[in-house]
């Protein structure tokens, strides 16, 4: 075979795969790729998910809008036209586009006087949206304003929650409670609560929650039975004819920054139940006490305001192990009592604030010099000089004050490392004023420096480091009363 024949056979084989890859080139040329943008509102997602994609010219491109729960899918939106709201939605790649899913809630407009926010369905009544099949545990049911004349059951594991605390108003018309909860992990929130024979009735509600509601004007506002690891936060429980708060036969639980007064009876109790928490209540005006403890253990009572109740502020029987300090017991016709001497009434540092205590403090560190005798012979070894108080500073971390006079205008400085309060005469009497003040080392380091009134003010009594326990330092100060600005540094700041 000659050399010409064999070329000619080479390129009758070549030809066509050049001529092939030639065609290929052509069609995945940059130039001839189409580009498709795609964007989506709140509400939703696609797939593909939003961002840019390249596909080839004249082919097809299928996009799924995929909406929330409680939202469904408007429209879409192909270069800025509505191209209505099929899904999936399939564009032609004949050139570049931009497609857009617009999403929106499929709650109606107005949610009604009652509404099962995971279902988006509507009711006349709060028992009726809890009773249906479709509102299940974990649910969250959204009560409008405007008073409910029911007796609501929760039964489930639902949220109930209350537009607003002082107009969205359950009223028992005076025949029976006006809430009863008997499921576990049960949120009472946002209710005026009024009428009942019980404001709101836990009764084997673990894992349960009563916060930010007014429970007024009922029997008893809010009883919690054999339950654990519940907490009542919050809440107003005023005026009701019987009890305030009682909790009994329960255990492990927080009772915590409630306003507890004017009750017929008691004021805030925990009767058969143990491993209690009583923390930063205001009971005051109650007939019979103002905290109880009867034939429970374990508890933790701190930092509450107790006074002007008619018989005792705090009355403890037959109850033990319990731990009682940094409390303010003030005016109560019987300021306490308890005859368990297993009960302690300080933390080993400070004790209670008594506005009884005729005791003095001459080594001026803000602490008694004797201890304070209880009815029943216990005592508080380390009793206030002042009332207490607890300030959160910064990164939460809290500065307690103990002072004889009216602190105001707390505040941390981080810039500088300054804390700084106003101080003034709680009587018309006082002619001198006290501060002993706890600051955590984390949030300020000592040693501390003290400036009254940008050093017009002289201080008395300074003592940097009344108490140390390594983790906290004490210092106390004095001053000569009106009103001034104290400001507490590191030795190394000069307040600003």
């Amino acid at each position: 075979m000659n050399r010409k024949l064999v070329l000619i056979l080479v390129l009758l084989i070549l030809l066509p795969l050049l001529v092939c890859g030639a065609l290929l080139y052509v069609r995945f040329t940059p130039e001839e790729a189409r580009a498709l943008t795609i964007t989506a509102t709140a509400g939703g997602t696609t797939n593909p998910r939003a961002g840019a994609y390249t596909y080839a010219s004249g082919s097809t491109v299928q996009v799924t809008a995929n909406p929330n729960i409680n939202y469904t899918l408007d429209r879409w939106e192909l270069d800025g036209s509505n191209v209505g709201a099929a899904n999936p939605y399939t564009v032609a790649m004949n050139q570049n586009h931009a497609l857009k899913a617009f999403f929106k809630s499929a709650l109606p407009p107005s949610f009604g006087p009652v509404c099962n926010i995971n279902t988006g369905l509507n009711y006349t009544t709060i028992q009726a949206a809890i009773d249906t099949n479709e509102t299940l545990d974990g649910h969250m049911i959204f009560v409008k304003k405007g008073t409910y004349y029911e007796h609501v059951v929760a039964n489930k594991s639902v949220s109930l929650i209350g537009e607003n605390r002082t107009s969205t108003v359950i009223d028992g018309n005076g025949t029976g409670p006006d809430i009863h909860v008997t499921a576990n992990n049960v949120v009472i929130k946002g209710f005026t609560v009024k009428n009942g024979t019980t404001g709101v009735y836990l009764y084997n509600a673990n894992d349960s929650l009563v916060t930010e509601n007014d429970v007024v004007f009922n029997g008893d506002a809010i009883l919690v039975y054999y339950s654990s690891n519940f907490t009542v936060h919050q809440n107003i429980a005023g005026n009701n004819t019987g009890r305030g708060i009682l909790v009994s036969n329960s255990w492990n639980f927080t009772v915590s920054n409630n306003f507890v007064y004017g009750n017929g009876m008691y004021g805030l109790n925990a009767n058969s139940s143990a491993y209690g928490l009583i923390k930063q209540n205001n009971a005051y005006g109650n007939y019979y006490d103002g905290i109880g403890l009867f034939d429970s253990s374990n508890c933790t009572i701190i930092e509450n305001n107790v006074n002007d109740n008619l018989l005792y502020g705090i009355i403890i029987g037959s109850s033990g192990n319990s731990v009682i300090y940094h409390n303010n017991f003030i005016s109560n016709s019987l300021q306490a009592s308890d005859y368990d001497f297993s009960n302690r009434w300080d933390d080993g540092v400070e004790g209670n604030y008594w506005s009884d205590y005729t005791g003095v403090d001459s080594n001026h560190d803000g602490i008694g010099d004797t201890a304070h005798v209880i009815i029943g012979g216990n005592q508080d070894n380390h009793p206030l000089m002042g009332m207490f108080c607890s300030f959160n500073a910064s990164m939460d971390y809290h500065v307690n004050i103990v002072s004889n006079s009216t602190i105001e205008d707390f505040a941390f400085f981080e810039s500088n490392s300054t804390l700084r309060c106003h101080v003034s005469s709680s009587s018309t009497t006082q002619s001198f004023g006290f501060c002993r003040v706890r600051i955590p080392k984390a949030l300020m380091s000592p040693p501390y420096e003290v400036v009254i009134d940008n050093g017009l003010t002289e201080v008395f009594f300074f003592n940097g480091t009344v108490y140390d326990d390594g983790v906290d330092r004490w210092i106390y100060l004095a001053y000569q009363h009106s009103t001034h600005g104290v400001d507490i540094t590191p030795e190394a700041f000069t307040p600003g």
